[in-house]
Order: structure tokens, then C-alpha cells, then sequence
């Protein structure tokens, strides 16, 4: 139990708890990325002005953080947990158990994973994600903030494609046109509903 102790509160990285903070990172940009761009774009698709585009952008991107970190926290604690209680019956096995198939699927103590880290890589990339659609549709005029927005969205997201697949032995370019392809059709779906909002309240 003593043991156990000293993972719930230990702070330290190692190498599985770090590969969880990459994936946690790269999933939040990414999440930041879409989702405000989402929020912006369907926002400019209803005529709002540039004020209110701006307070919508900056309300969905902290909501999305904070949102994005807690749903890593709590995720990352029930693995946590798992992994635990996992290693406490690894602990009171048998020398029978032991020599067993099934303990040579045991986790070791160092993998245990910390749900802060994640949720903070989490929080704060999500944050580095949101602030390109953001600053995109904040910083262009009326004409053209949907398209700058748009292109600064594609983008980010085929940045992120290509970092987070750098090293996955995989071909790139499908991660980016899977990357493309969510984000376009988030942002076609929010844009027409706010088409259709605008109208409804103009009319």
C-alpha cells in the first residue's frame, strides 16, 4: 500500500505517462482548433458583428478547455484506478500466480499514469489551438474573415495531422485529409445553421 501511495502522488514523467500527455496535447489542439472554428463560422453565418463573433470565440474556447481537461482528468483517473487496483492484486498474488500467463500481462509500477498531466496538456493546448480561428476571424475584415478563418483552420489541422503522425510509421497525408475532412464538415454544418438563424431572425 505504501507503494501505491507514493504513484498516487508522485509528479515525476516517465515514458508511458508521457506518450498520454502527446496524445492528450495533440487530441486537445486539435478539439480547440475545431470547435471554435465551428463556433466562429457559424457565428459570422448569422450576421453577428465582430464584438459578439469575438466573445462567442473567446466563451467556446475557455468553455472547450476547461471541458477538454476535466473529461481527460476524469478518463485518465479511472485508468489510473484500474491500473492501481491492478498492481494491488499483483501485490497479494502467489508464487503460482506469478509464474502464471496472465502475470506476464502485468503493468508495471512505473507505468501508472497521472490524470494532471493530461488534463493539463489538455487545457492549455486546446487554448494554443482555439486562439488560430480566433485571432483568424478576429483580425480580418467582414469580407473575408469566413475564408481566412477557414484556410487558417485546413491549416493548423494539417499542422497537428502532421506532427502528432510524425513518428506513427504511417502515410501522413491520410492523417491530414482525416484531420481536414472532420473539420470541414464541422464548420459546414455550424456555418448553415447559422445561415439559417440569421435569416430566421432578420426575417
Amino acid at each position: 500500500m505504501l507503494e501505491i501511495h507514493k504513484l498516487i502522488t508522485t509528479k515525476r514523467f516517465h515514458f508511458g505517462d508521457s506518450l498520454n500527455v502527446i496524445r492528450a496535447g495533440i487530441l486537445g489542439a486539435n478539439d480547440g482548433i475545431i470547435s471554435v472554428s465551428g463556433i466562429v463560422l457559424g457565428a459570422a453565418a448569422a450576421n453577428l458583428n465582430s464584438y459578439t463573433l469575438f466573445i462567442s470565440g473567446v466563451s467556446g474556447m475557455l468553455a472547450g478547455a476547461c471541458s477538454m481537461a476535466g473529461g481527460e482528468f476524469i478518463s485518465v483517473s479511472a485508468q489510473k484506478e484500474v491500473q492501481l487496483n491492478r498492481l494491488s492484486i499483483q501485490g497479494q498474488a502467489s508464487t503460482v500466480y506469478k509464474t502464471s500467463e496472465t502475470y506476464q500481462t502485468k503493468i508495471r509500477e512505473i507505468d501508472v499514469l497521472n490524470p494532471i498531466h493530461a488534463a493539463t496538456a489538455s487545457f492549455f493546448s486546446f487554448l494554443c489551438g482555439a486562439l488560430i480561428p480566433l485571432l483568424a476571424i478576429s483580425l480580418s475584415t467582414s469580407q473575408w474573415r469566413v475564408w481566412n478563418t477557414s484556410l487558417a483552420m485546413i491549416a493548423a489541422l494539417s499542422i497537428n495531422a502532421i506532427i502528432g503522425y510524425q513518428k506513427a510509421g504511417t502515410p501522413i497525408y491520410k492523417a491530414v485529409i482525416r484531420n481536414i475532412s472532420v473539420g470541414v464538415f464541422t464548420t459546414l454544418v455550424t456555418y448553415f445553421i447559422g445561415t439559417l438563424l440569421g435569416v430566421a431572425v432578420s426575417g
